[in-house]
């Protein structure tokens, strides 16, 4: 019991609140590659085993399922989510896979950052949820990890710290935080939202 009890809390701490509605099925939108537009009840599922990343949405009692390379983007609530073709951090469960990712959207403007959600093996018959960041300067497809200290399942040398510095040259202070990884995962949303709004970091 007391060893369920500290897997339970470490899978907590990875488990961040923001990151839990969109698994829980509800409202929602969708639109496909083919172009096709709907709305229905709809849940994100994560990969595990030999089953990939899907969304999963039922309307008058019927349900389908979409494989994320037929989807383009959805919305659940207030969160949004856009398919990333080529996604090089496929992680925990995921690791491996060739499907394109399916993407929170955090934060648009100048930098835009993402979730990427995916789960890892804890134990017996337990998965934890994991958020890992990504970022990319918009216009562009490359994406970079942020990932200070430890990511469960997520191999760090896919995310140097510089690398995603270099995406703010206006901004030293905050150019130093992330280089070093002083500045927290939860903080990085705030930080982003900040710089794309003009706000500079003081020296």
């Amino acid at each position: 019991m007391r060893i369920l009890f500290s897997l339970l809390l470490a899978a907590l701490a990875f488990w961040p609140g923001r990151a839990t509605a969109q698994f829980i099925p509800a409202e929602g939108t969708y639109e496909l590659t083919t172009g096709e537009k709907g709305t229905a009840t709809l849940r994100l599922v994560l990969a595990e085993g030999s089953a990939q990343t899907r969304v999963v949405g039922t309307k008058n009692d019927r349900e389908r399922t979409f494989r994320s390379s037929q989807i383009k983007s959805f919305s659940v609530g207030s969160q949004r989510f856009v398919r990333i073709d080529n996604f090089r951090f496929h992680s925990g469960t995921a690791a491996g896979s060739s499907e394109p990712a399916l993407l929170e959207t955090v934060e648009t403007g100048a930098v835009e950052l993402f979730n990427y959600h995916y789960q890892v093996e804890m134990g017996t018959n337990f998965k934890a949820h994991v958020t890992l960041p990504v970022l990319r300067k918009a216009g562009t497809s490359v994406l970079f990890a942020y990932a200070p200290g430890r990511t469960p399942g997520f191999d760090p040398k896919l995310a140097p710290n510089g690398f995603v510095a270099a995406l703010f040259p206006a901004d030293p202070a905050l150019q130093r935080q992330l280089a070093t990884g002083s500045l927290k995962k939860p903080e990085l949303a705030a930080a982003v939202r900040a710089h794309n709004q003009g706000i500079r970091l003081k020296n």
